[in-house]
């Protein structure tokens, strides 16, 4: 009795090393997937998962980048496309709008939410192994926290399986604000970059897509800047604001609309077009009742996500103010 105890024993014991040197294989050691083709030849393998995410990147004219490109993809599934539609059509049922299809959303609003999965360059998760991850710059100009990370298995942490989080900023430098996305399958190796696969319950767009959906948008356009400024009236009296948000309205291609004046009279808009050199033109909108706007050496910062506006404007009694002010997509400072 006391031979076959033992005998037991033993078993136990090497099925539960071999279960920690499998598990332990399993969290150090992944191995990069090569694929054959090119990252849009890898979509198009998988219509399981992929065929109506690679129907809406042919509309919005980013395929092309995933044949020819080097690029990161962090690639949203169907199941993610569809919830996000579902609540695209919840908030058209509250305005007593018929349910919208895909076709029915502006392909500029397809380009600015697809354009956040895409990154310039091939990175896998090796280069998101630093303690606060990686920053990076989507398609969109939209900052995005990459970070490898392990989770917890059973409710020990560090024990689980290995993945990517992806978190958008959500507007703020503050982690807590952070919505993050996990990609559990990585490094998929194409011809032309990387895939990781985000999890299927990942809602397309983080909290962006009913915004980005309902009209149409560009590179600039945002639901919601930080605005900090100064205006110096013509007694040499300035008015100051900060931390005030604002809204950039998509005009066109290259052009924003948004309230002119934070400290001045209310209702006045004024339009922000963006150069292909990054250097900006602020005009009066089309509907402000002051049109004497007059920019003064306006730029958009790629490198900060920022408008670094110029402008001056006359009165009701002809003379002038002076306006300095940036327009931030990320705040600074607690929400």
């Amino acid at each position: 009795m006391k031979r076959i105890q033992t005998i037991l024993l033993l078993c136990l014991f090497c099925g539960a090393v071999w279960s920690c040197r499998k598990d332990d294989t399993y969290r150090h050691s992944r191995p990069v997937e090569a694929f054959g083709g090119t990252t849009y030849d890898y979509l198009k393998s998988q219509p399981e998962n992929f065929r109506d995410v690679l129907s809406v990147l042919e509309r919005c004219g980013l395929a092309n980048l995933l044949k020819t490109d080097s690029v990161t993809l962090f690639a949203p599934t169907d199941q993610s496309l569809h919830a996000a539609m579902e609540s695209y059509n919840v908030y058209r049922k509250t305005l007593g709008l018929a349910p919208a299809g895909m076709d029915d959303v502006d392909s500029s609003s397809w380009r600015a939410v697809m354009g956040n999965y895409l990154f310039r360059g091939a990175y896998k998760m090796v280069d998101f192994t630093g303690q606060d991850g990686t920053q990076l710059l989507s398609l969109s100009l939209r900052h995005f926290n990459m970070r490898h990370t392990t989770r917890a298995a059973a409710g020990a942490p560090g024990l689980g399986a290995e993945v990517i989080s992806m978190a958008y900023l959500n507007g703020s430098r503050f982690t807590k604000y952070w919505l993050a996305s996990f990609a559990g399958t990585t490094n998929i190796v194409t011809k032309n970059g990387t895939v990781h696969i985000l999890e299927a319950r990942h809602v397309l767009g983080f909290n962006t897509f009913v915004f980005k959906a309902r009209e149409k948008q560009n590179l600039w356009s945002e639901m919601k800047v930080f605005a900090d400024g100064a205006r110096t009236q013509p007694n040499g009296t300035i008015n100051l604001w900060n931390f005030y948000v604002k809204r950039l309205k998509a005009i066109d291609g290259q052009t924003v609309e948004t309230e002119a004046l934070t400290n001045g009279p209310t209702g006045d808009q004024m339009q922000i077009t963006v150069n292909p050199d990054f250097s900006a033109v602020v005009k009066a909108a089309p509907s402000a009742a002051n049109q004497t706007i007059e920019d003064t050496g306006s730029r958009f910062d790629p490198d900060n996500l920022a408008f670094n506006l110029k402008f001056k404007f006359m009165d009701a009694q002809g003379k002038e103010h002076k306006v300095e002010e940036i327009l931030r997509y990320t705040a600074i400072r607690e929400q």
